[in-house]
């Protein structure tokens, strides 16, 4: 036998404690640390909903704060947050400070960094000027018998955007995207706010980077005619042949069935259909409709074509191993 080896039991009796972590902060505010903790741990499936929320104060910030310094202050003083995140450790309160702090962070730079890519100089006071331009959009409103135009002039000292509207009576024929003309055109700044809490069209014309609007004085010569290709194309020589078939009111809402293009309809057409319940037609064009239906038909053939494809091979599965076509696929084979 192997001798047992005898060994004392520990002496626990006069054994000393564990010294306790030394408390940094006061009994108060360790509580409230305690408390909190506990809630964030209690909501912690609800945290990841928290970091949208930071992200949209990040922006709101933005446009809350008047300039460039405050801007570069706040995303300072979230970083610093973040940084005394991470000095707070592992635990929920630092966890939902750092990524609390960071989105706040990421949202103002991202509005920042968004509104300096946008950004277009603006017209600072009235002015008649002729200039050359590219047609880079045309719209009719045949409530106010206008075309509107969105230029891109080709000559120094105007905006890299302009909005005109052109009669559309006498308008030459010529006049679509991708032309090139040259006109004279009373030009303003963008138009303000008319009244307090009304729409803003200044702020509309900054983010789509126009910098004036106006309308055409003189004659209208055109340079070098576009060329109407793509989609784009189609949907303006559809446009011509069917207001040219139906002229007047007819003829803009068959346009706007078979294009989507609405900006044709009168305001008294556009009321009725909304006053009959049959405005959402118009917000559904044809040719969102044939897409939409191509696209249908496109999957079901493909998918046809697969259980065609499949069914033949099981077939020929079940003939090699001596059990005859399955009676269901048969007709496939």
């Amino acid at each position: 036998m192997v001798p047992m080896d005898w060994t004392s039991a520990p002496i626990t009796e006069d054994a000393p404690l564990e010294p306790a972590h030394r408390r940094f902060l006061p009994k108060p505010i360790s509580a409230v640390f305690l408390k909190v903790e506990g809630f964030l741990e209690s909501e912690r499936a609800q945290l990841p909903l928290w970091f949208v929320a930071a992200f949209g104060a990040g922006i709101a910030a933005w446009m809350w704060m008047p300039g460039p310094r405050q801007w570069e202050a706040f995303i300072a003083v979230q970083l610093g947050l973040a940084s005394l995140a991470l000095a707070l450790g592992r635990g929920r309160i630092g966890h939902a400070l750092l990524l609390g702090s960071l989105a706040m962070a990421a949202g103002c730079g991202l509005v920042w960094s968004r509104s300096e890519l946008v950004a277009a100089p603006a017209l600072e006071k009235p002015l008649a000027a002729t200039f050359r331009a590219r047609i880079e959009a045309m719209e009719t409103l045949a409530a106010k018998g206008d075309l509107r135009l969105t230029l891109a002039p080709l000559d120094q000292g105007l905006p890299p955007l302009v909005r005109v509207a052109v009669p559309e009576e006498g308008a030459p024929a010529g006049l679509a995207p991708g032309a090139e003309v040259r006109i004279r055109a009373r030009l303003m700044p963008p138009p303000p706010m008319p009244l307090p809490g009304g729409h803003d069209f200044a702020r509309d014309f900054w983010f789509k980077g126009i910098g004036a609007t106006g309308r055409v004085i003189g004659p209208i010569v055109i340079g070098h005619p576009a060329r109407l290709a793509g989609i784009d194309g189609l949907r303006t020589r559809l446009d011509r042949h069917i207001r040219f078939q139906l002229p007047g009111a007819s003829g803009t809402v068959a346009t706007a069935f078979a294009t989507g293009d609405q900006n044709a309809i009168s305001e008294e057409d556009a009321d009725a259909m909304r006053r009959s319940g049959l405005a959402h037609l118009l917000s559904v064009g044809g040719l969102h409709i044939t897409a939409a239906v191509g696209l249908a038909m496109l999957l079901t053939l493909r998918l046809l074509a697969v259980s065609e494809w499949l069914a033949l091979r099981f077939n020929l599965v079940m003939v090699a191993a001596g059990a005859g076509p399955w009676p269901a696929l048969a007709t496939h084979c």
